[in-house]
Formats: C-alpha cells, structure tokens, sequence
C-alpha cells in the first residue's frame, strides 16, 4: 500500500473508533437501566413468539416508563 493511502486510512479508523467509544460512553446509563427493567419484566411476561402484539406493546412501554424512572444500578432505591 502507498504511504499516500496511509494516512487517510488512519484517519477514517481513527474517527471511527473515537465516535463508537463516544456513543457507548454517552449510552452507558441507558443500557444499564435498560437492562435492569427488561430482566425485570420478563419474569412477568410470556415468551415474545406466544405474546399478542399488544402484549408486547405493552412490556416495550412499561420497560420505557421503568428507564425514566431512576432505576438501575447508578440510583439504587
């Protein structure tokens, strides 16, 4: 490879791997919290394959309304 090439190749890597480390670094809270309440209700709920849409529906929003709360690992109640 030509040392041309090197360095805008170097670049684009570069910016790759700063912006995935800035994007999980800015989403870390969420995940966690995510990850917190989707255990939570699945022990309340069916299997996705066995659920109605509107089962589902409804375990994505309460999943959602448990993130906006303060749960998780960060805020521990």
């Amino acid at each position: 490879m030509k040392k041309e090439y090197l360095i805008p190749l170097a670049i684009i890597i570069g910016t790759i791997i700063i912006g995935l480390s800035i994007y999980l670094g800015t989403t870390a809270e969420y995940r966690a919290k995510k990850a917190v309440c989707e255990e939570f209700w699945k022990t309340f709920s069916k299997e996705e394959s066995k659920a109605t849409k509107e089962e589902i529906y409804l375990r994505n929003n309460q999943v959602m309304r448990c993130i906006t709360k303060t749960y998780g690992p960060e805020f521990p109640e």
